[in-house]
């Protein structure tokens, strides 16, 4: 299905990706060392030359289709010195996020605390996507570490939001179960108002309720924090083959012909929800969306198809 032709209603979404990279250098805490020698830090922006990259692996995970794109042997910060060696420096946790208003943000952080002296001139940032290493940036920083130093680097990745009217950004800093909870279930879908939709939804329950995300924010549309920061680090595989999600032209379509008035998304889990009857109808094999990316209220059935645009650029 091409949605750019379909008859539907799409809520659209703009994303800016932009990032800069954070270096800090102090002292190693060792004995005879001066406690209070001087830290340096520099920054500087970066270049995001994998956004792409990233949008394909997005359609590994949410849609099942084979990745294609630039990979590495493992994910971290890497640094090219000015004599031309390369260093690696993995990740000391998982990403950071944080949410504003109308931003997502996801922070990577490394750490050589190696006896290395070197001086630095450029760095690549590969992170991890759909079981996949990924390079998404560069920056230029030139920062010096001697041996008795230690080097502390941050990666922050900014996401800038807007959206049109009729759907709202709330910001998530944690993942938030969305969509419904049931008491009843499953059986086969027989609830979408056009019949031919249900063997799109493998399970329906019933004695269904809005829960979570969806229940503090009923009658709206919105999209969460976490959509744009799993684009940008994720531990899943390969998604289950579905037509939920389409990229056309530059632009990634979350959607679903008409079922009912409710549509619910997460990385690879859709949902369908009348709330009259209390029927929902699911992808999945349980209740509720776990980690919500975006929930669509449409009580209409004028449209045949309902969802989301989102166009991400840097």
């Amino acid at each position: 299905m091409e949605c750019f032709k379909l008859n539907g209603k799409f809520l659209k979404i703009r994303a800016k990706v932009s990032g800069f990279l954070i270096a800090k250098v102090e002292k190693r805490n060792n004995p005879g060392i001066i406690k209070y020698a001087p830290v340096i830090i520099k920054s500087k922006k970066n270049t995001i030359t994998g956004l792409q990259y990233l949008i394909n692996a997005f359609l590994t995970y949410t849609r099942g289709v084979s990745y294609t794109g630039a990979t590495a042997q493992s994910s971290g910060i890497f640094l090219t010195t000015s004599t031309g060696v390369t260093y690696g420096l993995s990740f000391l946790q998982p990403p950071s996020v944080s949410a504003t208003e109308n931003s997502a943000i996801i922070a990577f952080t490394a750490l050589d605390d190696s006896a290395n002296s070197y001086t630095a001139v450029s760095e690549q940032l590969v992170t991890q996507s759909a079981g996949y290493n990924i390079p998404i940036a560069t920056a230029s920083l030139t920062v010096s570490k001697n041996a008795d130093e230690v080097l502390a680097l941050t990666w922050v990745i900014t996401i800038s939001i807007s959206t049109s009217s009729g759907i709202t950004y709330i910001p998530t800093s944690t993942p938030q179960v969305g969509g419904t909870g049931c008491s009843s279930g499953p059986i086969s879908c027989s609830a979408c108002s056009q019949s031919s939709v249900n063997s799109l939804y493998p399970n329906s329950w019933s004695g269904c309720n809005l829960i979570g995300l969806s229940s503090k924010y009923p009658q709206t549309s919105f999209v969460t924090t976490q959509l744009f920061t799993d684009m940008f680090y994720n531990t899943y595989g390969t998604g289950s083959s579905n037509p939920f999600v389409t990229y056309v032209n530059g632009i990634i379509y979350i959607y679903t012909p008409y079922c009912s008035e409710y549509f619910f998304a997460s990385y690879n889990n859709f949902e369908s929800y009348n709330p009259s009857s209390g029927l929902a109808c699911w992808t999945g094999g349980g209740s509720g969306i776990g980690d919500i990316y975006l929930q669509v209220y449409l009580p209409t059935i004028t449209p045949a198809y309902m969802g989301v645009q989102i166009e991400l650029t840097t």
